[in-house]
């Protein structure tokens, strides 16, 4: 079973594998991530006690995915799971924000057949037919505390699975609480007309949150939504009633991405404040302001592997740049030349080199090395801004002749950036899972 909350060096490795160059599809369909060659033995094992190892699929069917989800949101205490809510604002990991949720909707969820709507999914509970990847949904939860039924009645159970016994679950801090009632107070006092896009801008110029970004806001108001505090009498939240899938992924227009009932809320609606009482009413507001604890700075680590040495200077005809295009590979692209274009954004003519290294390469292993075509065989170039700026893309020769080509320089050459390397790339190099 995966942790509820990976500490630091889980999540370090779990960020290394998750790493989008690691994405691929295996035969079956699953939505695979590679372990990197670069990680030791003792890594892998790590992953492994903690319950954590990526790739480790499960299907659970439609009936009994909604059978154990309504079991196991039967055996909560909500006291418990509203403490874990609110100690998610400040001192917990983001994860233990799920519990409630997942709660929520394993408590409305009525036993039902299995209708499909678009997609595949079924259109009373989004449960779609396909395995999942219990790893991959705790590093989710972690990341934005998301995760408790938009994907199925799997994301709600694999929460609760995953939080274990309520022994274990947080108590809130009083600067948790005090975070809590703050967040209600700014709701309460928006204006009428603001939408959840203003509600959300507004949470998080109030920096009260410890991970304060647009995604994490958003979902704490999601998830005040999805129980109700935040609903309208057309779009309740899951403990005023049952809601369908159908119903749930109604829209005010297309420009709206929010699910109901937060997608429908206007300040004007404001709160379910019988709700919050019944929910919340025990962790009263502390008279002061609590002092806020000292925060460490949330750090993203690089990931590991081996990094190019960068030769100093701007981008110059003759220039070869190293492609990192995950922690253990990477490939290099000559620049043909370079120039400003109309808005004076400096950009180098670049083409693939037809390497592929586990290591960054170095000026010495490039020598003789011609051009990589598409994988169809046209030749291919591109213009692209930000060489010796772009993490990832490092130059590692100057002055090198170019190599020779059978074929005319490309009948249109694209613009781009140079992050886009290491995703073009897979036009010319087969996938390497």
């Amino acid at each position: 079973m995966a942790a509820a909350a990976p500490d630091d060096t889980l999540l370090g490795l779990l960020r290394r594998v998750y790493d989008s160059g690691n994405s691929y599809f295996d035969a079956d369909g699953n939505h695979c991530h590679r372990i990197p060659d670069t990680f030791s033995e003792a890594e892998r094992q790590a992953l492994a006690d903690a319950g954590l190892e990526p790739n480790r699929f499960v299907a659970i069917p439609h009936d009994e995915a909604v059978n154990r989800l309504r079991q196991a949101a039967a055996g909560v205490d909500l006291r418990r799971a509203a403490d874990a809510f609110v100690a998610s604002m400040t001192s917990s990991d983001l994860a233990w924000l799920t519990v409630l949720p997942a709660t929520a909707l394993g408590l409305a969820m009525p036993a039902h057949p299995m209708g499909a709507m678009g997609g595949g999914s079924c259109r009373v509970c989004f449960h779609r037919e396909e395995r999942a990847d219990p790893t991959l949904r705790a590093y989710f939860r972690h990341l934005q505390g998301a995760g408790w039924g938009t994907g199925g009645p799997i994301e709600g159970l694999l929460a609760l699975e995953a939080a274990g016994s309520a022994e274990g679950w947080p108590q809130p801090t009083p600067r948790d609480i005090w975070v809590f009632h703050r967040l209600l107070d700014l709701l309460r006092a928006l204006p009428a007309d603001t939408r959840y896009g203003k509600a959300r801008t507004a949470l998080k110029n109030a920096k009260l949150l410890r991970v304060n970004n647009p995604y994490r806001c958003e979902t704490v108001l999601e998830a005040l939504a999805t129980l109700g505090v935040m609903q309208t009498p057309e779009h309740p939240g899951l403990f005023t009633r049952w809601t369908t899938a159908v119903e749930r992924d109604q829209r005010p227009s297309t420009k709206v991405e929010a699910p109901a009932p937060l997608g429908w809320w206007r300040a004007a609606d404001g709160l379910d404040e019988q709700l919050v009482a019944r929910l919340f009413g025990h962790l009263k507001r502390p008279r002061q302001e609590p002092p806020a604890e000292a925060a460490e700075p949330v750090r993203r680590k690089p990931a590991a592997g081996a990094r190019a040495k960068s030769i100093p200077g701007p981008p110059a005809a003759g220039d070869v740049h190293a492609v990192r295009l995950r922690e253990d590979l990477w490939t290099a692209a000559y620049c043909h030349e370079v120039k400003a274009d109309h808005r004076g954004i400096v950009r180098g003519r670049v083409e693939y080199l037809d390497l592929l290294s586990p290591t960054p390469p170095t000026a010495g292993q490039i020598a003789g090395i011609g051009f990589r075509d598409r994988r169809n065989g046209e030749r291919w170039q591109s213009w692209v801004a930000g060489l010796g700026k772009t993490t990832g893309v490092t130059r590692i020769a100057v002055g090198v002749p170019a190599p020779s080509h059978a074929q005319p320089l490309p009948e249109r050459i694209p613009g781009g950036q140079a992050s886009d390397l290491k995703h073009l790339a897979g036009w010319h190099f087969p996938a390497t899972p």
